[in-house]
């Protein structure tokens, strides 16, 4: 009886001492409660795979998806399979947030995909550069082209929060630095409508030139720069050159500060 007290007593002293270091190793490298913090990478090897994949789990989104789109028009036949995919997503209220190189959004058919997500709730935005093309769909799944300057060879599927958490930040940078879509519609449509002459002539007009100056800067007449000016003010829709510079300046065509347009008000 004495040995198996001293046998039982032994063993309740090495399990103890067991159970101390757990907890000891536990302290130091605590379990993780969520997913495998592991990263695992898929090769995706051409561009028509890249599509296969995004269509396939676009529809795992369950929160929002992230996409940054540099450069690369879709064929005008993936336009509508765009758009029927994209409009799911939004009716089962993932929330879809992309920016668009500039240039993209004046192509017709790409300009209708982005018209159309928008009017279903899709938030898009346009920048003059965009780093690189990617898409992030929840905290899951980040697709990452091999070759930025070549997407036909393929992308990587990457499962990784830190990737991603990293991803988001980029993202995050160059979404509070790009204009929304709508801006940047006005932008183009006003923009056509003006002549680099005419562009300059509500500029001299904004920082207060003398329409004889304005008229010996273009070689003409001021009865001649009158009758150009009245044309101008027609075009834009507006009555007056300081409603037409408001108009100039709020879609970016001009850089004019506030004091010079109160002083053309004036």
């Amino acid at each position: 009886m004495s040995l198996e007290r001293e046998l039982t007593e032994g063993w309740i002293r090495e399990r103890a001492h067991r159970q101390e270091q757990i907890l000891a190793l536990l302290r130091e490298f605590p379990l993780h409660t969520g997913p495998s913090p592991e990263a695992t990478i898929d090769l995706l090897p051409s561009g028509a795979a890249v599509n296969d994949y995004i269509e396939e789990h676009t529809l795992e989104a369950r929160v929002q998806e992230q996409a940054m789109h540099p450069g690369g028009v879709p064929p005008v036949e993936l336009v509508d399979q765009m758009i029927h995919r994209d409009v799911a997503a939004l009716q089962q209220g993932v929330r879809l947030q992309a920016i668009y190189a500039h240039h993209l959004a004046a192509v017709p058919h790409l300009h209708e995909y982005l018209t159309e997500v928008g009017r279903h709730g899709a938030d898009v935005r346009v920048a003059p550069a965009v780093p690189l093309r990617m898409l992030v769909i929840d905290d899951d799944l980040a697709i990452l082209p091999i070759d930025p300057q070549d997407t036909a060879r393929g992308a990587f599927a990457i499962r990784s929060h830190q990737v991603i958490g990293a991803l988001r930040a980029v993202f995050r940078f160059h979404w509070a630095a790009a204009a929304p879509l709508t801006a940047s519609s006005e932008r183009q449509e006003v923009s056509h409508l003006l002549s680099p002459s005419e562009k300059m002539v509500i500029h001299m007009m904004a920082m207060g030139t003398k329409d004889e100056a304005i008229a010996r800067q273009l070689g003409v007449s001021t009865r001649t720069l009158s009758r150009k000016i009245s044309q101008l003010l027609d075009r834009l829709s507006v009555q007056t050159r300081f409603q037409a510079a408001v108009k100039l300046t709020r879609a970016g065509v001009l850089d004019i500060t506030e004091s010079s347009l109160q002083s053309l008000a004036g």
